[in-house]
């Protein structure tokens, strides 16, 4: 279904761009496409999130942005599609940039009001359809993890559970510093090691507790029967201690941080929604730290 509003977020250094791009937006009428131009990616995150109907739309001035640059905007947590401005029609490349991830390709010589109405429809469309997908999928296709949807699902069960039973269980919410790693492999790198650090995770886990991916690059970890605070700091410990190892990519080695924030049901929670609030509190003060990258909410 298609939203009735239309918005075009612009991240272009180009006057000229930018001057045609509005003047697409407005039929001349009434009916106009709401449009924000920027030369910042994260302003243009900002607008994304604050506008109905929105686009990201790249301009190629500096040159076609390429298929690495696209597919960290077009993960399954994106919230918004995005389309890119060529020159002109040139299939080879339309084809390399639709198969990094952008929902469309639009040459500036048939830029016009209609064209970008179509355009922005179909990139809308194919963006919802693709999260319909992804909420219906209950392992991500990358780590073959749970998805988040299903992990809900299970935490909501394990509260219930706990109040039946009167029962503990713990949530380890686990992000990671990518910083580390060289600009030129970063891309490429980044998935490679996420599937191997959760594999790592699983490793340290029991067969019973439940890990899953998280928000972007988040993994998220229910280990119930777990009730003293000993046992968790064992667990967080052992997780880092894994994931922090030197690793090993292509002809070199790579270290990335990693913290880790952990709520308690029943004491930091006493439904799913407190709980992953508290996790991720205690998530934010732990990557505030330099050693013992875990805390308690």
């Amino acid at each position: 279904m298609y939203p009735d509003a239309l918005s075009v977020v612009l991240v272009s250094a180009s006057p000229a761009t930018i001057d045609l791009v509005r003047n697409a937006c407005t039929n001349g009428a009434s009916t106009t496409i709401q449009f924000v131009a920027t030369a910042d990616g994260a302003a243009a995150a900002q607008h994304l999130s604050d506008l109905n109907g929105a686009v990201l739309v790249l301009d190629s001035d500096n040159g076609i942005p390429t298929p690495a640059a696209i597919r960290p905007l077009v993960r399954e947590d994106a919230v918004a599609p995005v389309v890119v401005l060529t020159p002109e029609f040139v299939p080879e490349v339309e084809r390399e940039l639709i198969e990094a991830g952008a929902a469309d390709v639009l040459p500036l010589t048939e830029l016009n009001y209609g064209s970008l109405r179509r355009v922005l429809r179909h990139a809308l469309g194919h963006h919802n359809t693709q999260r319909r997908v992804a909420r219906l999928t209950p392992f991500d296709p990358v780590t073959g993890l749970m998805t988040q949807t299903m992990f809900w699902e299970i935490l909501a069960l394990a509260v219930r559970r706990g109040q039946r039973n009167r029962d503990f269980f713990s949530l380890l919410l686990i992000d990671f510093d990518w910083s580390n790693l060289a600009p030129d492999i970063a891309d490429q790198a980044m998935p490679v090691l996420f599937k191997r650090f959760s594999e790592r995770i699983k490793a340290v886990m029991r067969a019973s507790d439940t890990v899953a991916k998280f928000e972007k690059s988040q993994i998220i970890v229910l280990a119930e029967s777990m009730p003293r605070v000993e046992d968790v700091q064992v667990v967080a410990a052992k997780i880092l201690s894994d994931i922090t190892a030197p690793s090993a990519y292509g002809d070199r080695y790579v270290t990335v941080q990693a913290a880790i924030g952990i709520a308690i049901y029943p004491t930091s929670g006493s439904n799913p929604e407190d709980l992953l609030v508290r996790a991720s509190d205690a998530l934010a003060t732990s990557m505030e730290r330099t050693t013992n990258r875990f805390a308690f909410g």
